[in-house]
């Protein structure tokens, strides 16, 4: 009997080391969100300007460099985010690049990494910028992600970029903001 108790003593113990060590993680990631927080980056989430199609907006900044902006003919920019020790950018990043081969003259296909990537390098369809500054204002915190901008450089979207059905659903939406800003270009004269 008394080693069930023993037992039945070490089981609650464990249980409430366990409960400090949730607690502590937590406050843990409060302390991290609240330093993201007052760095001035704002989630997806937070803020979702509640638009039909869902999609968060993230307000103009400025500063976002030229390099990662659209070209003077397209009307968005569709970013990958890139790192040299990430297989999976490997694996997506020519995909991209065969949509990009695939896509209209009014999207700009624009592949970001830190610094040259020599795997990165020899795309055809997709720019390929090596731009620190341009990585850190638009980086989520992983790789590959996928971003796409508007005219004015506002991200519109930012989501991981995982897989080729991710790829190819963000190109799809980005296309299709293209076609509406074109038709109503061209509507309005």
């Amino acid at each position: 009997m008394e080693a069930l108790v023993g037992a039945v003593v070490l089981a609650w113990l464990a249980l409430v080391l366990l409960a400090f060590a949730m607690a502590g993680i937590l406050r843990q990631l409060r302390d991290l969100q609240a330093a993201v927080a007052a760095a001035g980056v704002v989630g997806l989430a937070a803020a979702t300007d509640g638009g039909a199609d869902g999609v968060g907006t993230i307000p103009d900044k400025s500063e976002t460099p030229l390099s990662v902006r659209p070209r003077d003919d397209a009307v968005c920019a569709v970013v990958l985010l890139v790192d040299d020790s990430c297989p999976v950018c490997a694996e997506v990043a020519p995909h991209f690049d065969d949509l990009a081969n695939k896509s209209s003259a009014a999207v700009d296909f624009v592949v970001l990494a830190r610094a040259p990537v020599a795997k990165f390098t020899g795309l055809t369809g997709a720019r390929f910028v090596a731009d620190p500054a341009a990585c850190h204002l638009l980086d989520p915190g992983w790789r590959p992600a996928i971003v796409v901008l508007d005219r004015a450089g506002a991200m519109v979207t930012r989501e991981p970029a995982g897989s080729k059905k991710v790829v190819e659903a963000v190109v799809t939406d980005a296309e299709a903001l293209a076609e509406a800003s074109t038709s109503a270009r061209t509507r309005d004269g």
